[in-house]
């Protein structure tokens, strides 16, 4: 009996894993699926910039597969990424000041509390990814990073602040929404009001540009037309 090889899935938040996770499982289920969540966002971590992003996404694999008994190295077939933009490249013209804690978003400007906050995390952000969009394996496996814009709940929910404590409540509700029915969600993700047009490159290169990365996107729907081995 063949092995199943593994295919590693590594989000921010558990709620990344709660919404796509099952669904995931079932629609390629040749494969082992395996989701790794890394308790923050590795593109505007502090520590983050292009020279370390590739070393810190390998540390997370590495943690992974100290964490999972049974899995080698050499079982992962794929390392799968998935990300928000946060609009990360708009221009200082869409971000507003306002007196809030948090950053809030809409599909055209950041609201913050200073320029300089926003400036700063985007700066980080579009080193470590524009690093990262152009990897195509890191440790010798293959890698793909995908993008949820502004963010996951933005593309699965249209809801773009959407508050926390929400957040598993949603998930939840999205996941059981397939269940039985997991090939629906292709049509779904591959929904032309905000599945990107082209190739990989392209996808990376159209949600750079005009404030896209603020706009309801994602090229997620890639990662279900490539052929899995």
């Amino acid at each position: 009996m063949k092995t199943k090889k593994v295919i590693l899935f590594i989000v921010e938040g558990v709620t990344d894993k709660t919404s796509l996770g099952g669904i995931i499982d079932k629609l390629v289920s040749s494969n082992l699926v395996r989701f790794y969540i890394t308790g923050g966002d590795i593109t505007s971590d502090r520590f983050s910039n292009s020279s370390n992003a590739i070393a810190k996404v390998n540390d997370h694999v590495k943690a992974f597969l100290a964490r999972e008994l049974g899995i080698k190295k050499s079982d992962i077939i794929r390392i799968v990424h998935l990300i928000d933009m946060d609009g990360a490249y708009i221009e200082s013209n869409q971000i507003q000041v306002e007196e809030v804690e948090e950053f809030a978003y809409s599909e055209s400007a950041i609201i913050a509390n200073g320029v300089e906050r926003v400036l700063e995390r985007n700066s980080r952000k579009q080193q470590v990814i524009n690093r990262l969009s152009l990897c195509p394996k890191i440790s010798g496996i293959p890698y793909s990073m995908y993008y949820f814009s502004c963010n996951l709940e933005h593309v699965l929910h249209n809801e773009i602040n959407l508050a926390d404590e929400l957040k598993m409540e949603y998930a939840e509700r999205f996941s059981d929404s397939y269940y039985k029915t997991e090939t629906t969600f292709i049509d779904f993700i591959r929904d032309e009001q905000f599945a990107v047009k082209g190739d990989y490159k392209e996808t990376w290169e159209f949600i750079k540009l005009n404030g896209n990365s603020l706009k309801r996107y994602s090229n997620f729907h890639l990662f279900f037309e490539k052929k899995i081995d």
